[in-house]
């Protein structure tokens, strides 16, 4: 039987820039190909999700300035507070008022700059959008319920 000779394995590097003695890396640590476990987004896919994000962030940003303007609109409530019977929390409704916009605000902006970073470094960036959509629901619905136990409606 003729049966292949086995080459033995050469083992780590010893010098050089591979890694070994003399490397600037620490011993042990793998070059940065190997250590990039994900791939990039590329072709096809890249596009759809840049025009995906775009699409997203800009209902992001109309979703952000509707839910702004309607918890302001929320301070109308209080509208009622001098009617017979009726009370009002005016230090919680006015935080509400003036709170909630700039929280929406402020998710919005998170939400923009955490896509943009992932587009930037080639990335999936269309959750982040999304994620932005969800919570500025829930700050808007939040609000509404604060400002709604602000009032207390008596007969």
């Amino acid at each position: 039987m003729d049966t292949a000779a086995r080459t033995p394995d050469p083992g780590p590097p010893v010098g050089g820039a591979e890694g070994g003695l003399g490397s600037d890396r620490p011993v042990g640590s793998a070059p940065a190909a190997v250590r990039e476990a994900r791939h990039p987004v590329v072709g096809g896919r890249r596009v759809a999700d840049v025009v995906a994000t775009v699409v997203l962030l800009v209902a992001l940003t109309l979703e952000a300035v509707v839910a702004g303007w309607a918890i302001v609109l929320l301070s109308l409530a209080f509208g009622s507070c001098d009617a017979p019977g009726n009370s009002c929390n005016a230090a919680l409704g006015g935080a509400v008022v003036y709170a909630g916009p700039v929280l929406v605000g402020l998710v919005a902006v998170l939400a923009i700059a955490w896509a943009v970073f992932r587009v930037v470094r080639r990335r999936m960036a269309w959750p982040a959008p999304v994620v932005g959509i969800t919570a500025i629901v829930v700050v808007f619905f939040a609000c509404r319920l604060l400002a709604d136990a602000a009032v207390t409606r008596g007969i």
